[in-house]
């Protein structure tokens, strides 16, 4: 079936070519993203606000598979406080050049799957990605020195997904990082070899954008 295709913030771009309901149970790894996903919850890194993004959930987090493809927080699950395992998907296979998605779950997988498609295909080190959303980081991108993605490069398309591989690619670290996209408002994303590191990459570079801010209104 193919998912929903729009513009607006949240909504599932990619095409589902195939999706089963069929649960996965007593993954470790599902057990360690849970924890890592409820702590940026607490951070208001990802999450819903009727405030913003006009009311969509926004952010994600997902960690590799040991088979195949990767476990991500399911689409629209961010406002959830404390989640569970029917809050996440299994994508076992993304054709990047179709912007295709195969996947298994209670609900289907975030609209940033391809985004972290795309990270994983570039060094198979990388177990952890984190699609968070701060004002305080996206704004101060340039202050902070982050490598970004252009502006005119929307979120979710296989323009994306094509940049943030030639990106990370650039990078001198192939296992971790921090950069911005410039077209997704507030879209930051890190990514690292443990969801630990992947989380405190993100959190400092949050830390450091406060700094600024603080010190901006200091002078």
């Amino acid at each position: 079936m193919d998912a929903i295709m729009s513009e607006q913030e949240g909504v599932i771009k990619f095409h589902m070519s195939h999706h089963t309901k069929d649960a996965f149970h007593d993954l470790p790894e599902l057990t360690e993203l849970m924890v890592w996903r409820d702590l940026c919850r607490r951070l208001n890194l990802l999450g819903q606000d009727e405030g913003r993004y006009q009311g969509y959930g926004y952010g994600n987090i997902s960690i590799r598979h040991p088979e195949k493809g990767f476990l991500i927080s399911a689409s629209q699950t961010s406002g959830i406080y404390s989640c569970s395992e029917e809050h996440f998907a299994w994508v076992t296979e993304a054709v990047l050049e179709s912007n295709q998605l195969t996947s298994q779950g209670p609900m289907p997988p975030s609209s940033e799957s391809m985004t972290h498609s795309s990270i994983y295909h570039v060094n198979d080190q990388i177990n952890c990605v984190v699609h968070a959303h701060s004002t305080e980081i996206w704004q101060n991108s340039d202050a902070l020195k982050l490598d970004y993605t252009e502006s005119e490069i929307p979120y979710g398309t296989p323009e994306m997904a094509a940049a943030v591989i030639k990106l990370c690619q650039t990078l001198p670290n192939k296992t971790e990082g921090v950069f911005v996209m410039k077209g997704h408002q507030d879209g930051v994303v890190s990514y690292a070899s443990t969801a630990k590191q992947a989380v405190e990459l993100m959190v400092r570079c949050l830390m450091d954008a406060l700094e600024i801010q603080g010190s901006t209104r200091n002078t």
